[in-house]
């Protein structure tokens, strides 16, 4: 049932779900939104009611025509001989009984629709509470008012009369066979509707008034030419009020004024589409074998691209973020998904359309069909721009310009042009054996694509299965601190925002007094603004910046990223009295995973996973397990859309996206995996921690990503909620990666409560840093957009994608937080966490010697660079970064300040 739904209903729900949306966007009204899908379902049914009406009346004329000889049939014969006269005589005619389905057709083809209507209106969590007109509830019964204790429902009365009104219309000088099937659906409508929510009766209600006027066009000598100009007529008073009234976004009002321009239009278009059939589509016409060959391999393409092809080539850019969701803990689950969605909408509906009509619409249809495969073709591959990393749930995590009205869109649609040519005049020729050679070679290479990526997510979901992540755990300590001896805490928040200390301390004053001691150094550098090159130094100093990095061109980069990993926890159990505790090592072996095999060859460095590891504890501890966390749902939703997204013109992308929703009609709907596969080990620190008496020290580097992810939380704590009502009082209340930080230092500082709870702050030095900022605009820094263009092009919106955070607690140091200016980078955290421990460290891999102060390295300024390169698994075989020679800057001094910043022109 659920294959049969997904095949014939969800294309028709997808419709309905996108007219919504768009209208709902437009106009913020959701009764005309809910009035404006009935018009856009009616506008699409049209042809195929017309194709009804066409079968309905050859069954009546059928009917008429053998009315006399099966009326002496019955008359002069009983049983089983009339049983075979009346075979006989139906094969004399060429007529079978189930040809009497034809009389019917009318009324199957609304049974999908209906079910894909009622399926989307009748839970639509955007109609519960609102009005329209005398409907005070659009998610509940109409109940307008009440006789007694029983309760009249105004909607579904009014619906079944105009139903019985455009029924009459219709039968009349029908037979009554057909009278008794019109007002039957009339009576069943009204019984399953009566009670369904004033959403959707008032959406049946105004199918049926349109199906009235229908109706009563149908009846004139001329209806198509009638319905036109009545047509027309009706637009101008919209067009007036739209252009002069309605407030809305210009760009609203010029769709509203182009789909209006189309109607007027309808004669010269269709005059068009004559003179294209006539001039090069008569050849299709007269092959009909040809001309299904191509409609078919045409659809083939688009349900392999969209169904197969972009979904595998996506997940398998990186499996294991699609991993462990919800009930397809197997990426591929969504596959089968996105594979049958894709097979509605390009096998199932397209087939039952062109065995509808005749064979001059199915010339048409073939024509079309060719050209958007080969479009889709066209833009998934040479238009398929970047727009960024993207999460599990398909939103773009940076800053995206969509090129909407730009040279590249502009091109696109020249292309896209030559290619309706092409395709035209191709067939025009016959040139069948072109298509069908081309497509089924495309087909297989498509096929062949998916099954390379279906290889990749499979033996990457093994690993990931077998590194335990499926499998909840019981919550016991992982990090062992010293009550006697000194201990060493790093913490790597990604992307946790320097900007934001300030704001958070001003709207929790408590934190003042829980971060007792720490130092804050806001001028502080990355070296990238992301995790690829930007963490390697955090972990091991300037020897493992990216320009260093590139120097030792003999060793591969994966490698040398290992070692910046395993520096620190070396030097401490190798060169002190220390033992080590790493979790989540960043690019570990370049593996999108948490690969902790880097510390199997040191028996005094322990090596856990912690992100992800105890969401299913942190569900049940709050209790939150079905509630929750959607992404599940929007994968599902997303994925088929955002093929679709790739397979448009350029200039369409940024409406289909529509800001991560992919015309997603539940707003409720909001991926909460990446903030609790992050959020629960922070929030079970104090469970994860314990204390002894011990003859070593305790060096421990946890990673965490909560600060990476951007989401409303409910303040003052900043939990995850499906409804936040409260956002807190900072200025950047409304900055949902504000949220996360500050959801990440709440349990960070119950943390350190618990440290001083049992007598091991003050010997504990904790450092907080983070690999690289984030792509916005910082109101800190100053502003400077040409230089921000020569740094990171359009793809990001300002230097904040290079200010870090780094706060450092030295041993019994106390007082509140402290603002230190000195320039920084966070390539001192090494450093840093060595003062005063380890005399003359020694990097263990390159023996050259760690520097305890940093300041001679950093005294011209330091090289960062804008390389936007940042999946590493696609580089594991590399030497040195790929980073271009403009790519490379010199920051010195102040971060914040624009003459701070000069280009630095090094050769690759």
């Amino acid at each position: 049932m659920n294959f049969l739904y997904t095949l014939i209903i969800y294309p028709l729900y997808t419709i309905i779900e996108v007219a919504f949306t768009l209208i709902d966007k437009i106009t913020h009204n959701e009764g005309i939104a809910v009035i404006g899908v009935s018009v856009a379902i009616t506008l699409l049914c049209l042809p195929l009611y017309a194709v009804a009406e066409h079968w309905q009346e050859v069954e009546r004329e059928k009917q008429n025509k053998m009315k006399s000889g099966l009326d002496r049939i019955k008359k002069a014969f009983s049983g089983d001989e009339r049983y075979m006269m009346t075979t006989t005589f139906y094969k004399q005619h060429h007529y079978s009984p189930i040809m009497g389905l034809r009389s019917s057709f009318g009324l199957l083809i609304q049974i999908p629709f209906f079910l894909a209507a009622y399926g989307f209106l009748s839970h639509l969590p955007d109609l519960q509470g609102e009005s329209f007109l005398f409907i005070r509830d659009m998610g509940s019964p109409d109940a307008l008012f009440s006789i007694g204790s029983f309760t009249v429902n105004v909607l579904p009365i009014a619906m079944t009369l105009i139903n019985c009104g455009s029924g009459l219309i219709y039968s009349k000088g029908h037979g009554l066979r057909e009278k008794i099937q019109i007002f039957g659906m009339a009576a069943i409508f009204l019984v399953v509707l009566y009670n369904s929510p004033a959403g959707l009766v008032l959406y049946w209600t105004f199918n049926n008034i349109f199906s009235l006027v229908k109706n009563v066009f149908y009846k004139l000598k001329n209806p198509l030419k009638s319905f036109w100009i009545f047509s027309c007529i009706a637009c101008i008073p919209i067009l007036i009020f739209i252009l002069f009234v309605f407030e809305t976004k210009t760009v609203y009002k010029l769709v509203f004024a182009l789909a209006i321009a189309v109607v007027f239009s309808l004669p010269i278009l269709i005059k068009g589409i004559k003179s294209i059939f006539h001039k090069f589509l008569t050849p299709l016409f007269e092959h009909n074998k040809t001309r299904t060959t191509i409609y078919f391999l045409s659809c083939a393409l688009l349900f392999i691209l969209s169904g197969l092809t972009i979904p595998t080539s996506l997940i398998s850019s990186s499996p294991v973020e699609f991993a462990g969701i919800g009930s397809n803990p197997n990426p591929l689950g969504y596959v089968s998904v996105t594979l049958m969605q894709a097979a509605g909408f390009f096998i199932f509906w397209p087939t039952c359309v062109y065995f509808l009509f005749s064979k001059k619409v199915q010339s048409v249809l073939t024509l079309i069909m060719a050209f958007v495969s080969i479009s889709a073709l066209l833009n998934a591959f040479v238009f398929m721009l970047n727009y960024g990393d993207i999460s599990a749930t398909l939103t773009f995590l940076n800053a995206v310009e969509f090129k909407t009205t730009s040279f590249i869109s502009i091109l696109n649609i020249f292309i896209l042009a030559l290619a309706f040519v092409f395709v035209t005049l191709t067939i025009s020729k016959l040139q069948g054996k072109i298509f069908t050679y081309s497509f089924g070679i495309i087909c297989f290479a498509m096929v062949s694509l998916a099954v390379t990526s279906i290889s990749t997510i499979k033996k990457e979901y093994n690993s990931f299965v077998a590194s335990g992540n499926l499998n909840e755990v019981e919550i016991e300590p992982i990090f062992h601190l010293s009550k006697n001896k000194k201990n060493v805490v790093v913490f790597m928040l990604d992307r946790a925002e320097s900007q934001f200390i300030d704001e958070m301390f001003k709207e929790s004053p408590d934190f003042y007094g829980t971060f007792s001691g720490f130092t804050f150094y806001p001028n502080t550098v990355s070296f990238n603004g992301h995790t690829f090159m930007g963490a390697p130094l955090v972990y091991g100093g300037y020897e493992y910046q990216p320009l260093e990095m590139n120097k030792r061109s003999d060793e591969l980069l994966y490698k040398k990223t290992n070692e910046a990993l395993l520096l620190l926890p070396r030097i401490f159990t190798e060169q002190g009295e220390f033992k080590a505790t790493i979790t989540d090592p960043s690019w570990a072996n370049y593996s999108a995973y948490a690969d902790l095999s880097i510390t199997d060859d040191y028996a005094k460095i322990d090596g856990y996973q912690t992100i992800g590891k105890y969401s299913t504890a942190w569900y049940k501890t709050h209790n939150e397990e079905n509630s929750l966390d959607n992404t599940d749902a929007l994968l599902k939703h997303n994925l088929f859309i955002f093929s679709i997204f790739r397979e448009s013109p350029v200039v369409l992308r940024e409406a289909i996206y529509l800001k991560g929703k992919y015309w997603n009609s539940n707003g409720n709907l909001t991926s909460y995996t990446n903030v609790i596969n992050n959020l629960a080990p922070l929030d079970f620190l104090p469970k994860l921690t314990d204390f002894s008496e011990t003859s070593e020290g305790s060096y421990i580097c946890m990673v965490n990503e909560l600060t990476h992810s951007s989401i409303y939380m409910q303040a003052p704590d900043y939990v995850p909620s499906q409804s936040v009502t409260n956002y807190g009082t900072s200025k950047f209340n409304k900055d949902e990666a504000y949220h996360t930080n500050m959801a990440a230092f709440k349990r960070l500082a119950k943390w350190i409560e618990y440290l001083k709870v049992n007598g091991v702050y003050n010997n504990t030095k904790i450092i907080f840093v983070a690999d690289h900022g984030r792509s916005t605009y910082e109101d800190c820094i100053e502003k400077d957009n040409e230089l921000d263009d020569k740094i990171a092009g359009d793809r990001y919106k300002g230097r904040g994608h290079f200010h870090p955070l780094l706060m450092v607690k030295d041993f019994n140091a106390a007082g509140d937080l402290k603002t230190d200016m000195t320039f920084m980078t966070n390539g001192d955290v090494p450093s840093l966490a060595l003062q005063g421990i380890i005399g003359n460290p020694i990097n263990p891999f390159t023996k050259k010697a760690v520097p305890l102060d940093t300041s001679a390295i950093k005294k011209d300024g330091v090289v960062v660079t804008s390389s936007d390169v940042h999946q590493a698994w696609l580089y594991k075989d590399l030497y040195t970064f790929p980073i271009k020679e403009n790519q490379w800057w010199r920051v010195k001094d102040s971060i914040f300040k624009a003459s701070s910043w000069s280009q630095e022109n090094i050769a690759n």
